[in-house]
């Protein structure tokens, strides 16, 4: 029987911050989750009143180039372990979600939030850029919200990230885990087939020009009807009707 994986940010004595080995921890464990058969999908949520405030300014404060370059690839790697999980990836976000966390929300499908979840990306305020799956903020708010966002540090509510689709729901902090995965569960009563290659197309259509993006899709859908199932599930609907 599958079920729904979480997996939790342990350290809600510092907001849950990410030092280096927790980068690496949490995408071993995203790794392992989404390789099990027994996961039907994955929350990543945080223990406490805050889901995470980024990375620990610990990681930073003695830091030189190659330590930070190291910390950086680290943390792209745990993003783009969500972003091609073969499972829908949910994120569940109470009270900061600060810079790498909203990197990470970022790269998931899903994010759920409670009314006092705050997304920030304060680089800009310890004297360096927003990077790596920062770049997708834009595709989600907009070229002027995110440039706004990144160069001045700002927090977003709860309530507006939701009205400009940087958020799939807002619901009370103790009712987080439960609409994630709800929600992951109107995506896994479809085939599993067809959900990996929606996932594989979001990555395409991420770094294709539109003429090349629709070309590649066309491709996707013909390579469907190998599999029998779309033939199978439109002969049953037929017989419903």
């Amino acid at each position: 029987m599958s079920s729904v994986k979480v997996l939790w940010l342990e350290r809600p004595e510092k907001r849950n911050a990410l030092t280096l080995s927790a980068i690496d921890e949490l995408r071993r464990h995203l790794d392992e989750a989404d390789d099990d058969a027994a996961v039907s999908g994955i929350i990543i949520a945080g223990r406490g009143t805050t889901f995470c405030a980024g990375v620990d300014v610990a990681e930073f404060s003695n830091a030189n180039e190659e330590d930070a370059f190291r910390l950086i690839i680290e943390l792209r790697d745990l993003c783009a372990a969500a972003r091609h999980a073969t499972k829908i990836v949910a994120c569940a976000i109470q009270g900061h979600c600060v810079g790498a966390a909203l990197e990470l929300a970022l790269a998931c499908d899903f994010r759920i939030a409670a009314p006092d979840a705050q997304f920030s990306m304060p680089e800009v305020a310890i004297g360096i850029p927003s990077v790596i799956d920062a770049a997708l903020l834009e595709r989600y708010i907009g070229i002027g919200r995110a440039h706004e966002m990144l160069l001045t540090a700002d927090p977003m509510g709860a309530e507006e990230a939701l009205s400009r689709g940087l958020v799939n729901r807002v619901v009370p902090a103790d009712q987080l885990i439960a609409a994630a995965e709800d929600l992951i569960g109107r995506v896994t009563r479809h085939d599993p087939s067809a959900i990996r290659a929606q996932k594989e197309l979001f990555e395409e259509w991420l770094s294709m020009p539109f003429d090349e993006a629709v070309e590649s899709s066309t491709r996707y859908l013909a390579r469907s009807f190998a599999t029998g199932i779309p033939q199978k599930l439109s002969a049953e609907r037929l017989l419903k009707k």
